[in-house]
C-alpha cells in the first residue's frame, strides 16, 4: 500500500508539472505597442521573441511620425543624458537584456533616469506576453 501512495503522489505530481508546461508561453515572435504617441511624438512599443518556451530575444524601441527610432536619436540622447545620465539606446537595451535572464517582467528593475519608459516597457510586455504568447497571437496588441 506505502508503494502504491508513493507511485499516485509521483504520478500526480508528474501531472501537475506537465499541466505548468502547456500553460506557459507558445514559440514565436509578439508585439505590443502604444495605440497614440506621447507628449513629445514618440510611440513605445516591443518585441518579445520565446523560443523552448523561454524569452529569448527582446527588442524595445520608440519610433515618431517620421520612422526614426529613439534609440537612434543623435539629439535625443544629447539632451537626455546629462541631465539623467542615461539614453535611450543604453536603457533600452538594459531592460531588454534583465528579462532576457530574469524571464519575468516582474522581476526587471526601474532604471534611474529611465523610470517612464521603464514602466512603459514593463505594460508593454505584460500585454505581449499575456495577450500574445500565452496564447500563441502574433498580431500587435495595442495598448490603450
Amino acid at each position: 500500500m506505502k508503494k502504491f501512495g508513493i507511485a499516485l503522489v509521483a504520478a500526480l505530481l508528474s501531472a501537475s508539472l506537465l499541466t505548468g508546461c502547456s500553460a506557459g508561453m507558445k514559440d514565436g515572435t509578439y508585439k505590443a505597442e502604444y495605440k497614440n504617441a506621447d507628449d513629445h511624438g514618440w510611440k513605445d512599443y516591443v518585441q518579445v521573441t520565446v523560443s523552448g518556451g523561454k524569452i529569448s530575444e527582446v527588442d524595445f524601441d520608440s519610433v515618431n511620425e517620421q520612422g526614426v527610432l529613439k534609440s537612434a536619436d543623435a539629439g535625443y540622447k544629447d539632451a537626455m543624458e546629462p541631465v539623467s545620465g542615461t539614453y535611450p539606446e543604453k536603457f533600452m537595451k538594459e531592460l531588454e537584456d534583465q528579462l532576457v535572464s530574469k524571464q519575468e517582467v516582474k522581476k526587471v528593475d526601474t532604471l534611474a533616469g529611465a523610470t517612464l519608459s521603464s514602466d512603459s516597457f514593463k505594460v508593454l510586455v505584460n500585454e505581449a506576453l499575456s495577450k500574445g504568447a500565452k496564447k500563441g497571437n502574433t498580431e500587435t496588441i495595442v495598448v490603450e
